[in-house]
């Protein structure tokens, strides 16, 4: 009998075989890593909207919005001994434009071990609220003053946040949008509730369009002012730079309008 020879596949097959499977795993890690991000996005707005939820729901208790929370104690703030609560309860705020989300006061979750409220990336969540207001005198604190807003009526309107569709042409030191698309004017916004993203940026590493949202007191001054940024996502090398923050706000007539329902004002 003549011997049986079974062939097998070439070296030149093999490697083409490697290659279907590295792009189809590859694709796959891809798509999930897409999945995944989307999540997050999706997870924090929704953490975003349950934060302006509850801001409301702590005004309609208290007749005042809360102070932010001041930098966390872990790095890169290095603040020891700070917890996710009001700084301070109520009155003039440290951290009136660069602050945090006061997770303990609002009853928020989740939170870290701190108190601060986190978004999907376990990033803590910015909280800014306005200082100065139609009312004399600003900074003025009208907002997170107890009995302020009861006492100055519901004419009274913010007059210092703002959010711009880009970084590039804003005037800090006026604090307006200036040369910048206004995506809202200054007599809307009482309070800004916003994520850093996936990203996280706390140095100067930081685009252009996400420079005006990353703002702090601790370890240094640096972006205080009542500017934001809000535009579309954007990669790294984008003109702007790269842009994963996301924002919610609290327009001031939304604020009035379910105090007045929960018969808080006037």
């Amino acid at each position: 009998m003549g011997t049986t020879y079974s062939k097998g596949f070439t070296l030149t097959e093999l490697a083409i075989v490697f290659l279907i499977v590295s792009l189809l795993l590859a694709g796959f890690m891809y798509t999930l890593a897409a999945q995944t991000e989307q999540r997050s996005r999706t997870d924090t707005q929704r953490r975003l909207e349950d934060a302006k939820e509850a801001l409301i729901a702590f005004a309609i208790v208290n007749g005042r919005l809360p102070c932010p929370a001041a930098a966390p104690p872990n790095a890169p703030y290095s603040n020891p001994g700070a917890t996710g609560t009001e700084s301070p309860a109520g009155g003039a705020c440290t951290d009136g434009y660069t602050g945090f989300l006061p997770g303990l006061a609002l009853g928020f979750q989740p939170v870290d071990a701190n108190g601060y409220a986190l978004d999907a990336w376990n990033n803590p969540i910015r909280y800014s609220v306005s200082k100065n207001s139609s009312v004399a005198g600003n900074p003025d604190w009208n907002f997170t003053t107890p009995g302020a807003m009861k006492a100055a009526g519901i004419n009274v309107t913010p007059s210092d946040l703002v959010l711009c569709a880009q970084g590039t042409g804003i005037n800090t030191g006026a604090g307006t949008c200036s040369a910048a698309p206004s995506v809202t004017n200054q007599n809307l916004v009482v309070a800004v509730m916003w994520s850093q993203g996936k990203n996280f940026i706390t140095s100067g590493a930081a685009g252009t369009d996400e420079t005006a949202n990353n703002k702090h007191r601790l370890p240094a001054v640096q972006n205080d002012h009542p500017i934001f940024v809000h535009t579309t996502p954007a990669p790294a090398g984008a003109a702007g730079g790269e842009y994963d923050d996301m924002l919610v706000w609290l327009p001031v007539g939304v604020l009035y309008s379910r105090l007045i329902a929960a018969g808080v004002l006037p």
